[in-house]
């Protein structure tokens, strides 16, 4: 049998174990079994040449993700649709509200508008 490699300090392994999966999910084993059977939480992967089984944890990350947006209220869900698309919509650019009334979209000089410069003192 192989030597198991050494552990790093600082690195997040991309498995997660029963016990680890367990602390993660707010579900109990039996349910995750049943979700994984009808294919509505991530398969388990068997670490070879182990009987170990591990997920992976950008899937069981989807996957919690995927729960938190479900049971968001649908009033906050709209705030949230909207916000972003605010934020959206302020970064594409002006509006034709904040354009220059004129049709050639240049600013006239400032002597005529109001006659004098007003860079100029006087």
């Amino acid at each position: 049998m192989p030597k198991p490699l050494p552990r790093v300090p600082h690195v997040e392994s991309p498995f997660l174990l029963r016990a680890e999966l367990l602390t993660a999910v707010p579900q109990s084993m039996s349910t995750i079994d049943r979700l994984e059977a009808e294919g509505k939480f991530p398969k388990r992967i068997r670490l070879e040449p182990t009987n170990r089984v591990a997920w992976l944890r950008r899937e069981v990350t989807a996957y919690l993700r995927h729960l938190a947006n479900r049971k968001r209220p649908r009033a906050q869900e709209d705030h949230v649709k909207a916000a972003n698309q605010e934020l959206v919509s302020k970064r594409s650019g002006p509006t034709p509200e904040d354009q220059p009334a004129n049709p050639d979209h240049q600013f006239a000089p400032a002597s005529a508008t109001s006659g004098r410069n007003p860079d100029v003192g006087g």
